[in-house]
């Protein structure tokens, strides 16, 4: 048998993934992440902060994460395989760098089902107290596992029914926000300049520190790339998803934070700054829409956790392959469905017990700082890749918009809280050791770059 005819021989024999994923399902999966509902979490505090202009805030962060959505979908186009962040800064910079920006979106990933597996199982032990927050944990990690167990594809329509779900939450909610304004004051009060732009209450550094709080509300569309290889057509409809799942939460986040702000001009006077779109909601539409709108947050928690248990589970499956974490058991395929049931089942596990044991703040704070690890790491990514290694000298392409998202990242990531540094960076060290002894050193190579 020849050198080739051994090299398929073994490629087809290693575990791979089932291609189903059209453009439409991974621009699904990406909003599906961040959630349609997503400013509810945020609203009171953010509106705050902001002076009540929440819509320029979160305007200023689509157009910040845009930059990374680009550098995503450029370094998507170049490796279109599963792992994300890990792979393009193993593939375009250096292979152990690529680790330790694995080792940073792994946090992130693994935080993202367990907030939510948090925050759905308190808002429907709310909504039905009779059933304890524990059991309302184990409802949510046992459906979401299941259907992830059970194949992307499967995953990719169940969101496409809980998104559109929650569009339609959010269309509701927008119209009655409206009928509202225009009962005060007339079709002409719904539109207004003031959401964006308030002379009285106008602050820059506010406004900014508004945007970095919104900027976590995209956290999500970077998600999309670790599904390159189910992927029908990646290197054209990966970045395409990143962009347009950007964008279009973007306008969904703008559109619903500036009908609150005129719905509830005074920002301060929240029942309580956590559930604030829940009193515009009971103005708006009185205990119809508030049951409503829980309802679809509790749906939201699914959606999340559907895609970020994937997503965790391809990145793990990666750094399996390239034997950074242990080959047989993160590279273990379900025979019949392919997908890395052991990586699943071991992200519900760590999910579940999170949710027990832990705050919702504690867990929130530390999501930031893998998020925007990785992307920084990819920005970087593009211009080594593309403008040193490949040379090809196209200023804006792959020099000035990657730059300005690593730079946007950057100034975001230096002002998060002391705390979440400090943990961010022990989660880090943790890593140095690892890699340490997993590579003797820093000497041994991952497997699949040593003939590269």
């Amino acid at each position: 048998m020849s050198h080739g005819q051994s090299n398929a021989n073994q490629d087809s024999a290693a575990p791979h993934f089932k291609r189903v994923l059209t453009l439409k399902d991974l621009v699904i999966y990406g909003i599906a992440f961040m959630t349609p509902i997503a400013p509810a979490y945020i609203y009171g505090f953010a509106a705050q902060s902001t002076g009540g202009m929440l819509p320029l805030a979160y305007l200023i962060a689509m157009v910040a994460m845009m930059f990374s959505a680009y550098s995503y979908g450029r370094m998507a186009a170049a490796f279109p395989v599963s792992g994300s962040t890990y792979t393009y800064t193993q593939r375009a910079i250096h292979p152990h760098l690529g680790f330790f920006a694995g080792w940073a979106m792994f946090m992130d990933y693994v935080l993202v089902p367990l907030i939510v597996f948090m925050v759905g199982a308190s808002y429907a032990n709310a909504l039905i107290p009779s059933i304890p927050y524990w059991v309302w944990v184990f409802i949510i990690a046992g459906v979401i596992t299941v259907v992830n167990i059970l194949g992307i594809a499967v995953a990719a329509k169940t969101n496409q029914i809980l998104v559109l779900f929650m569009g339609i939450v959010v269309v509701i909610f927008v119209i009655f926000c409206m009928k509202a304004i225009m009962g005060e004051g007339g079709a002409s009060a719904v539109v207004s300049i003031t959401p964006f732009f308030n002379s009285e209450k106008f602050v820059m550094t506010a406004i900014i520190s508004g945007a970095a709080m919104a900027c976590f509300s995209f956290l999500g569309f970077d998600s999309i790339t670790t599904l390159s290889e189910e992927s029908v057509n990646p290197q054209n409809d990966i970045w395409k998803a990143a962009i347009l799942s950007c964008l279009i939460g973007g306008i969904i986040f703008i559109v619903q934070a500036y009908v609150a702000q005129l719905v509830w001009p005074d920002v301060n006077n929240f029942s309580s700054a956590d559930t604030a779109l829940f009193d515009i909601a009971n103005v708006a539409g009185g205990a119809v829409l508030v049951t409503l709108y829980t309802v679809a947050i509790i749906v939201s928690t699914f959606t999340a956790g559907l895609t970020g248990q994937a997503s965790a589970s391809r990145l793990m499956f990666s750094m399996g392959r390239d034997e950074v974490l242990p080959k047989k058991f993160f590279t273990h395929l379900h025979p019949k469905y392919k997908t890395p049931i052991y990586n699943i089942l071991l992200m519900g596990s760590i999910s579940i017990a999170g949710a027990l044991f832990l705050s919702i703040d504690f867990v929130a704070e530390l999501m930031s700082f893998g998020g925007l690890t990785g992307f920084m790491f990819v920005n970087l990514s593009v211009i080594v890749y593309y403008y040193f290694r490949k040379k090809e000298k196209k200023f804006v392409r792959y020099l000035v918009i990657p730059g300005l998202g690593f730079l946007i990242c950057f100034y975001l990531f230096i002002n998060l809280s002391p705390l979440t540094l400090k943990v961010g960076f022990i989660w880090l060290a943790i890593g140095v050791v690892y890699a340490l002894i997993t590579t003797k050193g820093f000497k041994k190579l991952p497997p699949s770059l040593i003939d590269s």
